[in-house]
């Protein structure tokens, strides 16, 4: 299927730089140096998704606030958390100069250095979870930038404490944070199953302690809210075809797969996924939820079959992380056409 997109079928066209992008290089595990990614890259350069960031980018690096909407700013763009986000979903690579000069500010927010424009919270939570939202931001760039080294370490302790006993317990997590952060976080964005905790410490998963990483992984795979505020089971598929269902459910896996090799998928969860998939092997979810930073990756959904296209992309990139990087995509059934 992945291969069948890159030369043009099933479909009328060939695939827009973005989704030829991510196909080669998290569909089908293709290096970034190959000539096919990076004449994909050079396109990519001149279309309105990168001339967009470009554009709204402000000379600090950032655009903008950093994790809460401005109302009444007259920009595209919402927030750097969700600009970074959005380079990332259209294959933008660290080393560009969008992502380097957004590496910059992050990483002087995480250390201190940049205050960022949004307005402090009045609480015990604003300084951790400031650190938080940028380290965790930064790490989609790079992962191993070195400013992230104390937040996460920070974050992984709390993990560690929090699951002492085997699995995550709410008093322990709570007491680790009143001792290492003295943030009061029941209920908050500052818990363990927030997407930024989650998205920060499977960043560098291979880091972990070794018997906590699957615990971690396990107990947001079969908790019935999942992740954080997205609210959505991971074990079973999404329960409407909604926009923001459908969202979320996405992003969730999106950021568990980080934990580790998952496996092609199997039960009612493939069963969902085939059930999804058109005669011709795509697959089209419908709209897409107007606060996404991950779609569109094609130009314009109004041309035949792109969204289409770019559902298909991001669920091939996904099953890909489910298998692992050691894992060849197109051996899985769901990369192979009907």
């Amino acid at each position: 299927m992945c291969l069948e997109l890159l030369r043009g079928k099933p479909g009328p066209a060939t695939p827009d730089p973005s989704v030829r992008v991510r196909l080669l290089r998290d569909g089908l595990q293709v290096p970034s140096s190959d000539v096919r990614i990076q004449a994909a890259c050079e396109a990519l350069e001149d279309s309105s998704h990168v001339t967009l960031l470009r554009n709204e980018q402000r000379e600090d690096g950032s655009w903008g606030r950093l994790h809460s909407r401005d109302t009444v700013a007259r920009q595209s763009i919402p927030t750097t958390e969700w600009a970074v986000e959005r380079a990332v979903a259209i294959g933008i690579d660290a080393g560009h100069p969008i992502l380097d000069a957004a590496a910059a500010y992050l990483a002087g927010v995480v250390t201190g250095r940049v205050i960022p424009s949004d307005p402090p919270e009045r609480n015990d939570r604003w300084a951790a979870g400031l650190r938080l939202f940028a380290a965790s931001t930064l790490a989609r760039i790079d992962p191993s930038h070195p400013a992230i080294d104390p937040v996460w370490d920070l974050w992984h302790e709390v993990a560690r404490r929090a699951f002492a006993s085997g699995t995550c317990s709410a008093d322990d997590e709570a007491d680790a944070h009143a001792e290492l952060t003295g943030a009061s976080v029941r209920g908050t964005y500052l818990v363990l199953s927030s997407r930024y905790a989650l998205s920060l410490l499977a960043s560098r998963a291979g880091r972990m302690d070794e018997d906590l990483r699957p615990a971690v992984a396990r107990w947001i795979w079969h908790s019935t809210c999942g992740v954080g505020c997205f609210g959505v089971p991971l074990a079973a598929p999404p329960n409407a075809m909604h926009a923001g269902v459908l969202e979320r459910f996405l992003l969730s896996h999106e950021i568990v797969s980080a934990f580790g090799t998952m496996g092609a998928p199997t039960g009612p969860l493939a069963d969902w996924l085939e059930e999804h998939r058109r005669t011709d092997g795509l697959w089209d979810l419908g709209p897409r939820a107007s606060w996404t930073s991950v779609l569109p990756l094609s130009e314009s959904w109004r041309r035949s079959d792109a969204r289409a296209i770019d559902w298909t992309a991001r669920i091939l990139t996904l099953v890909s992380r489910w298998m692992g990087q050691s894992a060849t995509p197109e051996s899985s059934g769901l990369f192979s056409s009907r």
